[in-house]
């Protein structure tokens, strides 16, 4: 039933190719099936396809580091953004409330003038409070744009730090912000200004940061997301301890609308949470620690048009097909 409900995607016309992988303790199952583009012209999507994750760059990337600097005594949960950014305006925020988006920053500035990386630095400092801290879940794109510039305070160039610390250990080859072919990417919006996007960043205050950012950016495939899915799986080697990855599951926000890990939202279980997080691009990745199961789904729902609702809907039919199938859920 799942196989289907994701190849649907396809024949239904909703996206124009889906590269997918189902993991469960036995075997390693992946597809590709379907177009890699539509415009200018059609062409076939090959198995090792390289797409713009989007979002999924937070817990890939950004999570994955905050919680090694956690681990080497550099960071902690409860510290403060404003001991490391100091031009930040709510002391009360803490390095947990952006992992958890629970920090009340407002989802957006409307019509924030936003024409080079220092106007993106600028438009965080500038997000206000919509909420206080701590009292609700709302997603906002400040909050990993935040966790990026102290990650930075910390070490090297973001870019830098994720290549040493997370790909080159997990031998993600064909995962980086520059790809190195950028006309065999898989192409995202026809975009007004822009025309077809292929091979440089969808999300625009990313594409301002040159690509590198907190909260988008990096690009990857298939079998580079199954090598980093599976290290969560079996017990975090080569980067992240067993301590952090069974952290990433627990829900820190149990009174709040919405349950949410470090980094990762949380899709409730009979008697445990699974991991999940999405990508606006048409990416996202579920995965049960507890049943040893994943689920990546990698497609470019924005192409030629981000005009795509019904996805969404499919895509959270098909999160629940993956709980009741192989996620304990009953």
């Amino acid at each position: 039933m799942l196989d289907t409900r994701l190849k649907k995607l396809v024949t239904d016309g909703i996206v124009p190719g889906i590269s997918y992988a189902i993991i469960t303790p036995h075997r390693t199952k992946q597809h590709v099936i379907g177009m890699k583009q539509l415009i200018p012209e059609k062409v076939m999507l090959e198995p090792d396809a390289v797409y713009d994750i989007a979002s999924l760059t937070k817990v890939i990337a950004t999570t994955t580091l905050v919680l090694q600097h956690i681990e080497a005594g550099r960071l902690h949960l409860a510290d403060k953004v404003h001991d490391f950014l100091p031009d930040f305006r709510y002391p009360e925020v803490t390095i947990l409330h952006l992992l958890t988006h629970s920090s009340g920053l407002a989802k957006n500035i409307p019509a924030y003038t936003i024409e080079s990386k220092e106007d993106v630095y600028r438009y965080c400092i500038a997000t206000p409070q919509a909420n206080p801290a701590g009292t609700n879940v709302t997603y906002a794109d400040a909050n990993f744009l935040l966790l990026g510039y102290i990650v930075e305070q910390l070490g090297d160039d973001l870019e830098a730090q994720v290549t040493r610390n997370i790909l080159t250990p997990l031998a993600m080859r064909n995962t980086s912000y520059h790809p190195t072919s950028p006309e065999s990417c898989v192409p995202t919006e026809d975009h007004p200004n822009r025309g077809v996007i292929t091979g440089t960043v969808h999300d625009f205050k990313a594409w301002q940061m040159d690509s590198v950012a907190g909260h988008a950016g990096l690009f990857s495939n298939l079998s580079d997301l199954i090598h980093y899915t599976k290290a969560l799986l079996h017990d975090g080697e080569p980067i992240l301890s067993n301590e952090s990855i069974t952290n990433i599951a627990k829900n820190y926000t149990p009174d709040l609308n919405r349950s949410r890990g470090l980094g990762w939202d949380l899709v409730p279980s009979t008697d445990h949470f699974a991991m999940y997080h999405t990508g606006f691009t048409g990416t996202f990745i579920v995965i049960d620690l507890q049943h040893k199961t994943a689920l990546i789904v990698l497609t470019n729902r924005v192409h030629p048009s981000r005009d795509n609702a019904i996805f969404l809907e499919r895509r959270d039919e098909i999160v629940e097909q993956f709980m009741q199938d192989l996620g304990g859920k009953t």
